[in-house]
């Protein structure tokens, strides 16, 4: 089981960093595998959903990729990973995905969404044996001893992230309010 937990981790973990680092390292530094294409490119296709200031929130969304990705795969405090992850995902699904519908195929919200359910899935069943958190002793990494279910605590990370993700929008939908209410030009969809 070990063994499968590790593995349930290091797969969306990996390729969660990569996203990350897709958005983070610029595309001439990029390694072949990794396409990276940067921030500024990053930047452009955010303020190009409407999503501003692109520069920072580039640069949060590739940082919260490489650090969820990383504390999934590494099996450190998970449900911070979780929430981190949950928060780029909900923005992704809403903003990118589901108009498309569902299916990957058509550019929907199918592989966001699976991936945002394996990062409840290690927090829900914990990151097992072959973990920093388990090397390192950690048990209960909050020191509150809950009295809910693993799966409910992994929803509450989900939750915490998704609606950390909604205030990111709200905050996108209100400075591009006030921008138009400014007569300050907004970039084109």
């Amino acid at each position: 089981m070990n063994v499968a937990l590790l593995v349930l981790r290091l797969v969306p973990g990996v390729l969660f960093m990569g996203h990350g680092l897709q958005k983070l390292l610029p595309a001439k530094w990029s390694p072949p595998l990794l396409s990276a294409y940067g921030p500024r490119a990053t930047a452009a296709g955010f303020e190009q959903m409407g999503l501003a200031p692109g520069l920072p929130l580039a640069l949060l969304t590739g940082g919260g990729e490489l650090g969820g990705g990383f504390l999934i795969g590494s099996g450190l405090v998970t449900p911070l990973g979780t929430a981190l992850l949950a928060a780029v995902m909900t923005v992704a699904i809403l903003v990118v995905h589901l108009r498309k519908g569902i299916w990957a195929a058509a550019g929907g919200f199918e592989f966001p969404l699976l991936m945002l359910s394996s990062a409840y899935l290690v927090s829900a069943l914990g990151p097992g044996s072959l973990s920093i958190d388990r090397w390192a002793g950690i048990g209960n990494w909050t020191g509150i001893h809950w009295v809910v279910q693993d799966s409910v605590r992994a929803g509450a990370a989900v939750g915490v992230g998704a609606v950390a993700g909604l205030l990111i929008l709200a905050a996108a939908l209100l400075r591009k309010l006030a921008q138009r209410k400014r007569g300050v030009p907004s970039p084109a969809h």
